[in-house]
This record gives structure tokens, sequence and C-alpha cells, in this order.
């Protein structure tokens, strides 16, 4: 029976060693990050276009996003947390482009425009700054209910994945100097 137990761990580490020669590595908190840094606040985005809640939508995939690297813990007081991460919806223009029929939307184009700040809290400095854009034509689901406008929300949280997903590789890997 313990020549299952080595076989087992024979595995692991092949599969293990596979896994990083192809670049695949664990999240690590940047080398620009202090070692005091341990909390975030992330307020939902600033909107002012017609979609009222897209700002709501970016701030909670963000946070999900952030939690799930394990180095920044989301915390939901200003006062508590070390950084803070502001966002700004610029403009967004969201379309249908092919219907089943009449009422079922099959895909939709969006045009996203964004900028985002990254701010330590006790000195007011800003860490990392920038913009982001986004043009993509989304999939969504046939089954959508929403008579008036089917798509839509389903379209507006695929986009809020891709944008957080982008921040996120942007907050990793970003080359920042802190003075």
């Amino acid at each position: 029976m313990w020549y299952l137990y080595l076989r087992n761990l024979l595995i692991l580490w092949l599969l293990s060693s596979f896994l990083i020669s192809c670049g695949y590595k664990f999240y690590k908190k940047p080398a620009y990050f202090k070692s005091e840094w341990k909390t975030i606040y992330i307020p939902p985005w600033k909107n002012y276009t017609s979609e009222t809640n897209l700002g709501e939508i970016l701030a909670y995939e963000l946070r999900h996003k952030i939690s799930q690297g394990k180095f920044l813990i989301p915390v939901y007081n200003k006062n508590q947390a070390d950084l803070i991460f502001k966002g700004e919806v610029k403009r967004i223009y969201l379309q249908p482009v092919s219907y089943q029929n009449f009422i079922q939307t099959k895909e939709r184009k969006i045009n996203f425009q964004g900028s985002y700040q990254l701010i330590e809290r006790k000195t007011g400095k800003i860490i990392l700054k920038g913009a982001i854009s986004r043009y993509e034509i989304y999939r969504v689901p046939l089954e959508t209910a929403n008579v008036l406008d089917p798509g839509r929300e389903e379209a507006l949280k695929m986009l809020a994945k891709d944008v957080s997903e982008l921040i996120l590789q942007e907050i990793m890997f970003k080359d920042v100097e802190i003075k």
C-alpha cells in the first residue's frame, strides 16, 4: 500500500513542476507594496452614465478578484483601510448586435472607458493611476426574462468581470517606484 502513496506523490510532483514550467504561479504581493499594506477599501465607482448600477457591479467584482489574490483584504470602512481604490466610469455604450427573435438578444456590443487610482489612505499619495478601455461583443444567455431590454444586465456583469481582471493584472505586474 505504501507504493500507492509514492505513486500519488510522484504524480503531484510531476504535475506541479509542469505547471510551474509553463509559467503558472501563486499570487504574491507585488514588489512595490509595503509590508504594512494589508487592507483595501473599494467604493462604488463614480458613474455619470445611464447605466446607474455599473459602478456598484464593478466595485463588487474588484472586491471579489482582490480577495481571491489573498494579498489584500477588502474592507467596508474607509478608516480601517490601508489603501483606497477609486474608479470612474467615463463612458459606456451598450447596444444589441444580433437577436434570436425580437425579444431575445444573442449578442451585445459594449464600448467602455474609465479611469482608476490606487491611493495610500494615510498620506493621500497616488500609488497607481491609469485609464482602462474595453470594446467587446458579449454573447448573452438566451434564457433572460427581462422583456424591456434582454441581456443588458448579463452583458454588464461580463464586462465588470473582464475589467476587474485587467485591473488586477495591472496592479500585480506594474512596475511602480514608491518614494
